[in-house]
């Protein structure tokens, strides 16, 4: 019998439906392929799952070992943060580069219960170790909350050189933002008027008290340094436009760890090896006999490092030039040369502190590292993760809230939906799971016009550039069994 269903015409409906099939078979297999090429990334470092950085060269990359081996449980980040906060603790006024000091300000951030107090432990450890042999080590290092600006420059006067190790610092960032306090103002000041005063040309200045044994004067040279550890929704969603613009994020290297919690440490150590605190103590020992007589001693720069930096101050450059007048993505470069020069200087100076020469591995280490920190901040901005969020942010975080549907598997679909299967095959999303997911967004929540008219003209933006298109309600109810508004995904990016 001859087959006659070839001549069988489809209808322009059944094209259609095929069409959106096949093309949303297109945008899932797009978006898996996106998925797995980012945990193959993710995986590449062999010291941790998720970790996205390897630990510093030399012997800043040994304390962020040791820190890492005692921790309860290891991660890399938390590591590293505390072996830049150990070593700018110590060396931070004593040394200096291109005129500036070796003081940072350096954030982590991960959710809670990945093991971010094993930041305090391995300097508490590190710390002890080192003050049974020379005591001063200690006054290198503070983990007092200062409540307000003059008790922070007070704290200055007192000890010129020290690293302050705060707990949850994202509590700090949402006063910040509220902006109600005088006590918080007065305290973000300090902090930005403090970071560059760490050179040897540098004065902080002191506050006056109408009570005179309360007065603090003016301090030559003040490296002060913070870091500390907070979770991604106290951080990023405390940031307002205000904080980008005038410069004072630019002066925090944020390092942003996205990984799991990390399997526990069953053999952690006890204690940091000895020729690990000889060592420390030494460093501490010459900086504070540069400091007694007021030598700041200058870190030199190798020809080869001194060519990646050259091209690294250029590639800032270019980044500021091309952010026109977007002042928050300005501000993300425009400190980074600088913030790798104090990185750099801190590694040669761990490493050889009578005559530190910076080399070329520890500036390529420098670079990754704000590299890392800018590219987070960014990734944060366009997902509209960031304070009060842009319309491209808001936009792109529907996006990524619709590709998280389209990947939930049936444990975590909700209740509401009779056929979410069929939706997601078809890369269609309801907006009541995408009103449910921005509730409690800053970006959606503190916009001014409220969350559901955020929530509108983003979704009207996001269609307008192709990206999504409105499903018919009718079709929705037949097909899916679902009455409210739904949208189709139409691209993967």
């Amino acid at each position: 019998m001859v087959d006659l269903r070839f001549l069988h015409e489809k209808t322009p409906a059944e094209i259609a439906a095929e069409v959106q099939q096949e093309e949303a078979k297109l945008v899932r297999a797009a978006l898996a392929q996106q998925s797995s090429t980012q945990k193959a990334h993710a995986t590449g470092n062999p010291l941790n799952a998720d970790c996205q950085l390897a630990f510093p060269p030399g012997f800043t990359g040994l304390i962020a070992r040791f820190v890492y081996d005692q921790a309860p449980r290891p991660v890399a980040e938390v590591a590293i943060v505390a072996a830049l906060g150990a070593m700018a603790g110590i060396a931070g006024r004593s040394w200096c580069i291109s005129d500036t000091g070796l003081n940072l300000f350096v954030i982590l951030v991960a959710r809670s219960a990945i093991g971010k107090e094993a930041m305090h432990s391995g300097i508490t450890m590190l710390v002890r170790a080192a003050s049974s042999q020379y005591p001063q080590v200690a006054n290198a290092f503070d983990f007092s909350d200062y409540a307000s600006g003059p008790a922070l420059v007070k704290a200055c006067a007192q000890r010129p050189c020290f690293v302050n190790v705060s707990s949850e610092i994202g509590h700090k960032f949402l006063a910040m933002a509220k902006d109600r306090e005088q006590a918080v103002r007065s305290y973000r000041k300090a902090l930005t008027d403090l970071y560059s005063k760490s050179g040897p040309h540098s004065i902080a200045g002191g506050i006056t008290y109408s009570n005179r044994d309360e007065n603090a004067a003016s301090v030559h040279g003040v490296a002060f340094s913070l870091i500390g550890e907070t979770t991604p929704t106290n951080f990023y969603e405390s940031i307002t436009s205000a904080m980008m613009g005038d410069g004072f994020m630019s002066r925090f290297c944020v390092i942003d760890y996205t990984g799991e919690r990390p399997e526990e440490n069953r053999e952690r150590l006890k204690e940091p090896h000895p020729e690990l605190v000889a060592h420390f103590v030494e460093i501490a020992r010459q900086a504070d006999l540069l400091s007694s007589k007021e030598n700041f001693m200058q870190v030199i720069v190798d020809t080869n490092a001194q060519t990646l930096l050259d091209q690294f101050s250029l590639e800032c450059d270019q980044h500021i030039r091309a952010a026109g007048d977007d002042e928050g993505r300005r501000q993300l470069w425009n400190r980074a040369h600088l913030k790798v020069l104090r990185v750099s200087a801190l590694l040669a100076v761990s490493d050889y502190p009578a005559a530190p020469t910076v080399n070329l591995k520890q500036v390529e280490w420098a670079i990754t590292l704000i590299r890392h920190g800018i590219s987070a901040f960014e990734h944060r901005i366009r997902a509209g993760d960031v304070g009060e969020g842009t319309d491209g942010g808001r936009e792109q975080k529907v996006l990524d809230l619709c590709k998280e549907f389209l990947f939930l598997p049936a444990g975590k679909i909700p209740g509401w939906l009779k056929h979410a299967g069929k939706m997601q095959q078809a890369a269609i999303i309801p907006r009541k799971y995408l009103q449910q997911r921005t509730q409690r967004l800053a970006a959606f929540e503190k916009h001014r016009l409220g969350h559901t008219a955020a929530l509108n003209l983003a979704i009207k933006t996001a269609i307008t550039n192709g990206n999504l298109m409105e499903v018919n309600k009718s079709k929705a109810a037949e097909l899916y069994g679902y009455s409210g508004q739904a949208y189709r995904l139409l691209s993967s990016n």
